[in-house]
């Protein structure tokens, strides 16, 4: 840890990262598994930064934001690391002490200021995954020959009574199917009192009259637990969750959360510049393309050509943005890059993917391909670079 203890100090490197009881991610990530490959990626990087001319980095800020702000600082490294290798020099934190883009980026003499956000999980989001975790932890440990598929509701939060409580009612009904070797069987839980487990799977629709009080538990279930027979033991209980369908169905919201956090991130970009936002999206699995297309250039229409009788054939259809998207609200912005990390062959990897800017106004600096395909996979994208705009000089 050369590079790392140079920045943060030996002292801090051995107790929170090689300590016995770390707080910080990077010792989190050690203690589990000291052969994991997070820690010496992070090394690499910051080996990077110190060592590779075509970077200018304060030591100091570094190290205070790699104590306090690891996650969306790792964000700023990997930015930093990624546009020095395609030939620019960069500066990190040019304005400081002063509000200020998080660095600026020159090739060929041409200045490129960037701000960098890490996007983290939505509260909702959060909560599934602290709540899996929970879940996960409470089996893991936990012998059997069964997978549990659980459904949760909207009430349930991580270590929190009702689903400790649910938690022990799952542990009590592997138990009986467990010991009756039962192949199939659903546990309906409404909290704090109501359960029924239902030898062969989900509980028919058509509940007797007799059994009533089933039917209402069926009916209220917010947390249920799904039991299947793998056929063989193992070490622990395999689990899937996911989250309760609200009904009736909302709309997906991410795009507007994405909008969001982009216009929010626009206030620390100079004005009449070439500017970029960097989204590090490394924490959203669900994110769509759609999601990310309509975040930025507003709900796509598809318009048809006007025909004077029922029999005339429609002509060719015409695609285009109704710019409400992030573009369409700001002339600051030349273009957004989505980063996202993943992990290969148990290599650490970065996407980056570039997304232009599709305003046409004279106020907006618009970026050439070349430009564009410095940051990152440009794609069918280049249709909106400055070269390809309509009734452009070719």
């Amino acid at each position: 840890m050369t590079y790392l203890k140079k920045v943060l100090g030996d002292a801090w490197v051995d107790a929170e990262i090689f300590g016995p009881h770390p707080t910080h991610l990077l010792g989190r990530w050690q203690k589990k598994d000291p052969d994991n490959i997070w820690v010496p990626y992070v090394e690499g990087l910051a080996k990077f930064l110190l060592t590779d001319n075509r970077i200018k980095v304060v030591v100091k800020d570094l190290k205070r934001k790699l104590k306090s702000e690891f996650v969306s600082t790792l964000a700023e490294m990997e930015t930093a690391v990624f546009l020095a290798q395609q030939g620019f020099v960069v500066t990190l934190e040019p304005t400081a002490p002063k509000k200020g883009p998080d660095m600026v980026v020159v090739r060929d003499g041409i200045s490129y200021f960037v701000e960098i956000r890490e996007v983290g999980l939505s509260w909702e989001d959060e909560r599934i995954k602290q709540v899996s975790n929970f879940v996960f932890g409470a089996l893991e440990s936990v012998p059997s020959n069964y997978s549990v598929d659980f459904t949760i509701g909207n009430s349930y939060t991580a270590k929190s009574p009702q689903l400790k409580a649910a938690m022990r009612v799952v542990l009590d009904a592997l138990e009986i199917v467990k010991n009756e070797k039962i192949e199939k069987a659903t546990l309906y839980y409404v909290h704090p009192d109501g359960k029924l487990l239902n030898r062969g799977g989900d509980m028919s629709r058509g509940i007797s009259e007799t059994k009533e009080k089933y039917r209402e538990i069926v009916a209220k279930a917010d947390f249920v637990a799904r039991f299947v027979d793998l056929g063989e033991e193992r070490r622990g209980t395999a689990a899937t969750l996911s989250r309760k369908l609200k009904s009736p169905p909302e709309r997906v919201k991410s795009h507007e959360r994405l909008k969001s956090i982009l216009i929010d991130k626009c206030g620390q970009l100079p004005k009449d510049a070439r500017n970029l936002i960097v989204l590090d999206v490394s924490e959203q699995f669900m994110l769509s393309d759609f999601s990310i297309e309509t975040a930025l250039y507003g709900d796509w229409e598809v318009q048809l050509q006007q025909v004077s009788e029922p029999s005339e054939p429609v002509g060719e259809t015409t695609v285009r943005s109704n710019e409400r998207g992030f573009f369409g609200q700001t002339a600051r912005v030349s273009a957004v890059v989505f980063h996202k990390r993943i992990v290969e062959h148990n290599e650490i990897k970065g996407l980056w993917q570039v997304y232009p800017t599709n305003r046409a106004n004279p106020d907006t600096i618009r970026l050439d391909v070349a430009e564009l395909e410095r940051f990152g996979e440009v794609g069918d994208r280049r249709r909106l670079s400055a070269e390809n705009l309509p009734n452009q000089p070719r």
